[in-house]
Formats: C-alpha cells, sequence, structure tokens
C-alpha cells in the first residue's frame, strides 16, 4: 500500500500553538508533495445578542454593520496568516513545492472545517490540541476531539508544546 497526501488542510485559531501546528502541516506538505491550505474559522455572534441588537439600531443596519466588520476582520485574519505561514515557512528545512492557500470564513469551527474539508477533497487534516490544566494528557480539545468523530479523513493531532521545568 502506498500513502498519497496530496492535499493538507491545516485548522488554525488564535492561541500561540497553532503556527506550530501550521509549520507541522507545512512540514507535511513538503515530505509529501501536497498542497497546504491554512482555515481559520471565526466564531459567529451569539444570535440573541444580535437580537438584541436588532431591536436597538434596527435589524438591516446591523446586518450591513455585521456584514462589513466581518470583511474586515477576514482581511486583518488574511494577512496575518500570510504573515505567520511565511515565518513558518523560513524554519524548515525543505522547500514548499506548493505555496499554502489561505481561508478564512465565519461560523461553528467544527462543521465549516468538516464542510472545507469536503469541498478541497483533502487527504488529511491537521489540528492543534488544546488540553489544559492537570488532565492535559487526558483530553483533546473539543474541536479536535469532535473532528475525530465525526471526519472519515486522515486526522494529525500536534500536541501542545510540554514545557520543561
Amino acid at each position: 500500500m502506498s500513502l498519497k497526501i496530496e492535499k493538507i488542510l491545516v485548522a488554525r485559531d488564535m492561541s500561540k500553538e497553532s503556527s506550530r501546528v501550521i509549520r507541522y502541516a507545512l512540514e507535511l506538505g513538503c515530505k509529501f508533495h501536497a498542497q497546504v491550505h491554512v482555515l481559520h474559522v471565526m466564531p459567529t455572534v451569539d444570535p440573541s445578542v444580535l437580537n438584541r441588537v436588532a431591536l436597538t439600531m434596527g435589524a438591516d443596519k446591523l446586518a450591513e454593520l455585521n456584514a462589513q466588520n466581518e470583511a474586515e476582520l477576514a482581511e486583518k485574519t488574511k494577512a496575518q496568516l500570510h504573515k505567520i505561514i511565511q515565518e513558518e515557512t523560513e524554519l524548515i528545512e525543505c522547500e514548499v513545492v506548493h505555496p499554502p492557500e489561505v481561508e478564512v470564513h465565519h461560523g461553528d469551527p467544527v462543521s465549516m472545517i468538516l464542510s472545507v474539508a469536503d469541498r478541497l477533497d483533502v487527504d488529511m487534516i491537521v489540528l492543534g490540541s488544546h488540553s489544559k490544566g492537570r488532565l492535559a494528557y487526558a483530553f483533546l480539545g473539543s474541536v479536535a476531539e469532535k473532528i475525530l468523530h465525526k471526519s472519515h479523513r486522515t486526522i494529525v493531532v500536534v500536541p501542545p508544546q510540554v514545557k520543561n521545568n
């Protein structure tokens, strides 16, 4: 059996550890000559909050303001991701064959990651684990855990960097 990986999706959040996760995905991309897709999912505002604000300022004005803010934030996030990708690319030893592609979406992280993975037909999803506290080795981050249970694709979970005391 030959292992063939042509497309890798790496889902990135705003944690400090996520740059390492991107680097790991880039290194995998180098080794397999695969296209790496970097995805960031921005959470949406709770509907109950939106309803309250809509009552105050009007639904049309809120929708316009929300769309404008989401677009601006998405562009800023893309720029930040491109900078991180550049920095992480300089830290790896192999040459990136395919420049990584970046997507930023709004929505539920789990459903959006699965949706983008299906649309791109990726062979692998790379995620970070955000275990915290004393149970650091017992649980994965909730997004990683849900993706593991819901996806039929190969999932690589990059653990948090262990700090030496």
